[in-house]
């Protein structure tokens, strides 16, 4: 391994570590091979220095611009750290199922610390804040509505704690909250949970009753409090529109309010049943339009700011069937971010009849 000056890059260096920018977040994974089109986004984030290998890998011309049209999405799919990451969240996510059961029949003692520690594993695979959301964005094809899901929310939770620089106990109580707040779904019928169209009205009725039933299944239980609100809040919102007690403001728990926005976030990103996942920057124009109405104004606003970010580089596909990468965030509007398409940028503030529908 040696550090290289960024000036100096050339096409078949193979990067040494996960390279970041000053604010944290993943420009190119470990492993990835340099073509010209990567060394050009390193520039681009005004990086002076970054550790490669020794040697270079030689590669064949065709192999070269096969690679060169590999969205950042396919490379980091192709990466050994993924391809990990991945094997390991469907493997806890099982585990997680059958501790939630045993749970359920009184089996094992509620044992926080042990529930949440691949928690932490995954996290730290997943390259921390700057890159749990990279492993995320590509993982969105599973339709595990339950299991799958409590770990997103416990690491989305855990990193937008630590993006609000909580302290670092507030920090654990999210993660621990995040995991646990759908454990009452472990008590409801199967029918519900494995139905392939979305349900009807009484049946989503039904349905709520997991957080009544998931706070019955922990309150005697020897665990913090704001666990305890969260599994029970994680649906009540600011401006009393929530369940299942119409809360209102600060009535609802902080812990709460951070997984109420991680459990939405990933709810509607993820591939459901009966339908396949709706486009993240949509989300962030429905959070921009009615967050601070319905979430907690500082977490809303701080998720925000954050998320956008994560998306720098990644390639999307416009209304109008256009295709580029995602170069510069609007902070006014981040739904609205400035598309590379070619050779041409497109802001989508100034083109307001064209939106980003998904990533690609």
């Amino acid at each position: 391994m040696k550090l290289v000056s960024v000036d100096k890059l050339e096409p078949g260096l193979v990067v040494s570590e996960n390279i970041y920018t000053l604010d944290d977040r993943l420009v190119l994974p470990k492993g990835t091979i340099l073509d010209e089109k990567d060394i050009e986004r390193i520039r681009s984030y005004s990086l002076y220095n970054i550790f490669v290998e020794e040697e270079k890998k030689p590669v064949a011309p065709k192999q070269e611009k096969a690679s060169s049209n590999l969205s950042y999405s396919e490379k980091l799919k192709n990466t050994e750290e993924f391809i990990r990451f991945k094997q390991h969240i469907e493997d806890n996510a099982e585990k997680l199922e059958e501790s939630f059961r045993l749970l359920a029949n009184d089996s094992i003692p509620l044992d926080v610390d042990k529930l949440t520690e691949p928690v932490y594993h995954l996290f730290v695979e997943a390259g921390g804040t700057a890159g749990v959301f990279d492993m995320l964005h590509n993982l969105r094809d599973s339709s595990d509505e339950v299991y799958m899901h409590s770990l997103n929310v416990s690491l989305i939770s855990n990193t937008l704690a630590t993006w609000m620089r909580l302290p670092e106990e507030k920090i654990q109580l999210a993660t621990a909250a995040g995991l646990l707040h759908d454990i009452g779904k472990v008590l409801m019928p199967p029918e519900l949970l494995d139905k392939n169209k979305q349900l009807t009205d009484y049946e989503q009725r039904t349905m709520n009753e997991h957080v009544i039933k998931g706070y019955e299944l922990v309150k005697d239980k020897d665990i913090n409090t704001h666990i305890k609100n969260a599994i029970i809040m994680h649906h009540e919102r600011r401006d009393g529109s929530g369940f299942p007690f119409h809360l209102k403001n600060d009535q609802i728990d902080e812990i709460a309010s951070i997984v109420a926005v991680a459990d939405v976030y990933d709810s509607l990103t993820t591939r459901k049943k009966y339908r396949e996942p709706i486009c993240p920057f949509y989300v962030i124009q429905q959070f921009e339009n009615e967050g601070l109405d319905k979430y907690d104004p500082n977490t809303i606003l701080t998720f925000l700011s954050n998320i956008v970010n994560t998306f720098i580089a990644n390639r999307v596909m416009l209304s109008n069937g256009l295709t580029g990468e995602i170069i510069f965030v609007n902070p006014e509007h981040l739904a609205k971010p400035v598309v590379k398409c070619g050779d041409k940028y497109i802001d989508l503030v100034k083109n307001k009849g064209l939106s980003i529908v998904a990533l690609v």
